[in-house]
């Protein structure tokens, strides 16, 4: 049902948008909506009665100047928009991308790391445990030392003396 899981949350919070993708998003919306403005300001020049000269939209000058209609010029500003958005998306994706595998990649050796690091903790608790365990003398085998103690520990039996 809800498959939203607190690491799969941090996961989402943790794609915002950086100030460079937002400045970027901007900058082409300013110059899509300018593309925008210069087709409809071309659309209104051309169909505007009267003399090209005397409308309001001052197509003529920009004409002389550009050697460009205000719609096709608008048409060159919208296709620069696309080719950067396109550029800058594709830009910020790879940078995303790599820093996701990045993430997954230390993700990855912490893991390693971790279990790694239970399993000598295991064997050292293992080797500290058989250390410590005392060893079990058998009666039939004993040692040294231990025949050392009980025959000093028996009363001598007094030899009688020759005369």
């Amino acid at each position: 049902m809800n498959d939203m899981t607190p690491t799969k949350i941090e996961d989402v919070s943790k794609n915002k948008i950086s100030k460079g993708e937002k400045v970027f998003i901007v900058l082409d919306g300013i110059l899509a909506l300018g593309g925008l403005v210069m087709i409809v300001l071309g659309f209104i020049a051309d169909f505007y009665p009267g003399k090209p000269e005397d409308n309001w939209t001052g197509q003529a000058a920009f004409q002389n100047a550009m050697h460009l209609s205000y719609r096709w010029f608008g048409v060159i500003l919208i296709l620069v928009a696309a080719l950067i958005a396109a550029i800058a998306l594709n830009g910020f994706a790879r940078k995303n991308d790599t820093d996701n595998e990045r993430a997954l990649r230390r993700a990855q050796r912490l893991k390693i790391i971790s279990e790694s690091e239970k399993v000598t903790a295991e064997q050292e608790a293992a080797a500290l445990a058989a250390k410590e365990e005392p060893k079990a003398v058998e009666a039939s085998d004993p040692c040294e030392h231990c025949e050392k103690a009980q025959k000093a520990e028996e009363p001598k039996a007094e030899e009688p003396k020759a005369e």
